[in-house]
């Protein structure tokens, strides 16, 4: 559709200068709208909203000068151009079209060419100011949306300049500041000198200002604010900005005590009870020893049945209260999880080991009574498990609260109101299994003792081998081979696991070097685990990692799951984008099995959609998994992505997956995972076979 030449409307009541006008201005691709007098260019103008206005200056029923104003006063802003035609060209006429508010003038006799000339001069301008405009006010929405006031410090003066709007979006300042040394008078005292001391050294220095301050207002209340700020190109003044994060920072410590702290009971979760018992094992000079005790409500669902939700979190809040009172003020009190609390208490000296039961069953024997909820008496029975941890036992604090659970678990609910069990190496066979796990996990770290097995990755357009899938193994003369499902997890409880992932990186890498120096350039998939996203420095450490061994980037792809993705998304997306921009690829694996939202499809910088093995085992039998797989191959494909079905275990799989758009398969009817140099050997042979089976062009 061609584009609307720019309206002209012509406001003059010689009609020989008006068809001159026309025809002129016609000529030159504008179109012209006529008016004989001012009060008619001024209903044409309402009507027709022209982008150009040629008024003459003098007219029956209303002059130029008036209908000029007319029109300002019609806009919010001087947005129409509009040129006055005056045969005065005396400085009183020409200010007085000004006045009125014309754009320009244009003295009679009319000189055509240079009329033009002008009225494209004023057409760009006024596009110009309306751009500028249309910024500024997307800019104040911004500002009001962000709640940022602009400030301006003049340090030869000392003046504090403060924007218009500073007081709607600081109502809480009684009155703004005039100085520096005023505006660190209205701050707590702790952070005055903070404050002038930054101020100080960007005045003296090219350093930016950047800091969080509180200030008080007048009732006391402390507001967070942020200050930021640098110096103009002359160094004569510094020009910032103040942004108040007093309900932000709110926020963020109400978010910090949620996520320490259980939302019925109030009390510390299951978090903070481990990283309080971490805090105790190894700090230097704690008490000699420790119990953890673990109390469980029997028959609690069945009370929550009975009587509803309401009654059962009332019963949580007053039990939890209780063993709060009965720990006493040295010990530390959780809910774990259900109807299931913890308490770390300290031990006497002369608290003995065969008298441990009775004294702590002395010491909660006020459980042993009748919970008044709603006007009902409700009596409740509990079982404990009790472990005894010596200070610095070098054990992780998961394994200690499992062992106070699992004796627990081995306490027989009888009629008495709390019964409680010890723990004894003998009760927990699983316990003992998960400690020597944890020792040979240790020393399988420091000796290396793990390898990379490759699985294979079919292109399915030119039927040969391009990537692989490096997969972390481990086994041992004792234990034989040992699940990653099994080990995994055991060294994200130790914090040992970004030491594997690092050393797998570093594998991953150099295996795709050396396979590159024999002829066959594979794209390497690795695994990235959840607490390497956790690292700040993780895009760092791949691409160090990936300079020191000389791995091509492109040849790199670095694999994510859903349940990582959903974790933090801002900060993993900010990591993602990073490594992308180095050349990795990046891919999300086991798609469909978990939050599934396509919404990561869009913003995150991914290069595969890995599709998850639960949607390729019945393919051939399940309209609604080849439906599934249809909607995300035609999907991937309007965004670039490549795709890969993981799990093919059949040729039929592989038929359908072709069928479907699909453009790689990995699983077991390709191959196993299998060693660096067995997997050397099948992808020469398998590919030299496809090559020989393709037909000579």
């Amino acid at each position: 559709m061609a584009e609307l030449q720019p309206l002209v409307l012509v406001v003059d009541d010689a009609l020989p200068i008006r068809v001159l006008l026309r025809a002129g201005l016609a000529k030159a691709g504008y179109r012209v709208l006529e008016a004989a007098d001012g009060r008619q260019g001024l209903d044409q103008f309402i009507a027709q909203r022209p982008d150009l206005v040629l008024m003459d200056v003098n007219m029956p029923e209303m002059d130029g000068f008036d209908s000029c104003r007319a029109i300002r006063d019609l806009e919010t802003g001087q947005a129409t151009p509009v040129i006055m035609l005056t045969g005065s060209d005396d400085y009183e006429s020409i200010n007085q079209a000004f006045d009125a508010g014309a754009s320009d003038f244009v003295a009679k006799p009319i000189n055509l060419p240079l009329l033009v000339q002008r009225i494209r001069y004023a057409l760009r301008d006024a596009e110009r100011e309306q751009t500028l405009r249309r910024v500024q006010q997307q800019h104040d929405n911004a500002r009001m949306l962000a709640g940022l006031v602009y400030w301006v410090y003049t340090p030869a003066t000392g003046e504090l300049a403060w924007a218009d709007h500073t007081p709607q979006l600081l109502p809480w300042l009684s009155s703004l500041p005039d100085s520096a040394e005023a505006f660190a008078r209205q701050l707590v005292p702790a952070d005055r000198k903070r404050y002038l001391d930054v101020i100080s050294s960007a005045i003296h220095t090219d350093t930016a200002l950047d800091l969080e301050v509180r200030c008080a207002d007048a009732s006391g209340t402390e507001h967070v604010i942020r200050l930021v700020g640098q110096k103009d190109n002359d160094g004569s003044r510094i020009n910032g900005a103040l942004q108040d994060l007093t309900r932000q920072r709110s926020l963020e410590r109400q978010a910090d005590y949620l996520s320490y702290h259980d939302v019925v009971t109030g009390l510390p979760n299951r978090k903070l009870f481990l990283a309080t018992l971490k805090q105790w094992v190894e700090s230097p000079g704690s008490h000699p020893m420790q119990a953890i005790v673990v109390f469980e409500i029997q028959r609690f669902q069945a009370i929550g049945n009975a009587y509803g939700e309401a009654v059962s979190e009332t019963l949580l809040r007053l039990v939890g209260n209780e063993l709060r009172q009965l720990a006493g003020d040295g010990a530390f009190c959780a809910r774990l999880e259900g109807a299931q609390f913890a308490v770390l208490l300290p031990v006497d000296a002369d608290f003995s080991v065969a008298g441990s039961l009775v004294q702590l069953e002395a010491r909660f024997q006020g459980l042993d009574r009748a919970w008044a909820v709603d006007g009902r008496e409700i009596f409740l029975r509990f079982t404990g498990g009790v472990g005894l941890v010596p200070h610095q036992v070098g054990l992780q604090p998961l394994t200690l609260l499992r062992m106070a659970i699992s004796a627990q678990g081995n306490a027989q609910a009888g009629t008495a109101p709390l019964t409680l069990s010890l723990y004894r190496d003998e009760l927990d066979n699983t316990v003992r299994k998960r400690l020597l796990l944890e020792n040979d996990l240790r020393r399988a770290i420091e000796q290396e003792e793990f390898q990379l097995a490759y699985q294979p990755q079919l292109d399915l357009a030119s039927g040969l081998v391009v990537g692989v899938e490096a997969l972390v193994r481990w086994s041992t003369p004792e234990r034989g081979f040992v699940s990653p499902a099994e080990f995994v997890p055991v060294l994200e409880e130790m914090g040992l696991i970004n030491l594997l992932g690092e050393w797998v990186l570093q594998e991953g890498c150099r295996q795709q070097v050396a396979w590159a120096r024999q002829g066959v350039p594979l794209r390497v998939g690795i695994n990235l685990s959840p607490a390497q996203f956790q690292m700040a420095n993780l895009p760092l450490l791949v691409e160090t990692i990936a300079r020191k061994t000389q791995a091509d980037p492109a040849f790199i792809e670095l694999e994510i799951t859903e349940s990582m993705a959903m974790g933090d998304p801002q900060a993993t997306i900010a990591q993602l984008n990073q490594l992308r921009d180095a050349g990795f690829k990046i891919a999300i694996d086991d798609f469909g099995i978990g939050f599934s939202s396509l919404e990561y499809l869009l913003r995150f910088p991914l290069n595969t959609l890995k599709i998850d093995r639960a949607f390729v085992t019945d393919l051939a039998r399940g309209r609604r998994d080849r439906a599934i797989v249809r909607a995300l191959t035609s999907l991937c494909l309007g965004l670039g992505l490549t795709t890969i079905a993981e799990g093919v275990e059949t040729e039929r799989q592989r038929d359908y997956l072709d069928a479907l758009g699909v453009n790689e398969i990995q699983g077991y009817f390709l191959g196993r995972p299998m060693p660096a140099a067995d997997l050397l050997v099948f992808v020469q042979t398998f590919n030299g076979q496809s090559q020989a089976l393709k037909p000579v062009s």
